[in-house]
């Protein structure tokens, strides 16, 4: 599997605005520039993409890169182009899980933040998201860019056969209303489209609840737990499209 994705930079941050894993079919390797041309139109796009995944935010490295260290710290000048991007981290676990029946196939990855941190989930950083999805569908500004930061939740179409939720367990509805809303809009929006729906969720906790509070787990959001979610990963793809699947 190869991952390629775009990303760009503002006031100092580094976001990833668009990204997609591509399943190579046997002994095959393409460019940056192959994948763009499967994607180049909106047929193009409803032919190759077959899924998309939802993460919380991305921690993604091009090739080529350190890993370990900052990218606006060293020699990186292809903002806004499409590259290919390390295939590590959560990535891993999805390459394990979707390769038997993605072959020769795109799955679009989403975040809900597209800002590049490893440790997003901070209350600071929460709560400058929170008091900014509440401006996001106001004419005031927000304090990241909306358009480079944010989903438009409200006209969301998701691409693919399937949506597979995966941004873990860190939505609070009380302490981040907003947060939770947009994200529940999203999820709704998805399931409007008839899309097949799918995540992991905790057996006691129960699939319904799991979607009453907007909770998919992702291994490595959940270190303690984190072999059973990524069997529970493999498990939802057993068939196509995946289906929900538990952990203990």
């Amino acid at each position: 599997m190869q991952y390629f994705g775009e990303i760009e930079t503002k006031y100092e941050e580094v976001f990833l605005t668009k990204s997609y894993m591509y399943f190579n079919k046997e002994d095959e390797e393409i460019s940056p520039k192959e994948l763009k041309s499967l994607i180049k139109s909106k047929d193009d796009r409803k032919k190759s993409i077959i899924g998309t995944v939802f993460i919380y935010n991305p921690v993604v490295t091009p090739v080529g890169f350190d890993s370990n260290k900052e990218l606006l710290k060293q020699d990186f000048e292809e903002f806004g182009s499409l590259i290919e991007l390390k295939c590590e981290n959560y990535i891993t676990a999805f390459k394990q899980a979707m390769s038997e029946h993605c072959s020769g196939k795109i799955v679009e990855v989403k975040n809900l933040f597209n800002l590049i941190e490893p440790h997003v989930d901070s209350s600071t950083l929460l709560s400058k998201f929170n008091e900014d999805l509440e401006k996001y569908n106001s004419s005031q500004n927000t304090e990241f860019d909306r358009d480079i930061m944010y989903i438009d939740a409200q006209n969301y179409i998701p691409n693919g056969k399937f949506v597979y939720f995966c941004w873990g367990d860190k939505i609070n509805e009380k302490e981040f209303p907003n947060i939770f809303s947009y994200a529940k809009t999203i999820y709704e929006n998805s399931v409007k489209s008839g899309k097949k729906i799918a995540f992991v969720y905790k057996k006691e906790k129960t699939a319904d609840e799991s979607i009453k509070y907007l909770q998919f787990s992702n291994p490595m959001q959940n270190h303690k737990n984190r072999n059973s979610i990524t069997f529970a990963l493999k498990r939802s793809f057993d068939t196509f499209p995946p289906i929900p699947a538990f952990y203990e």
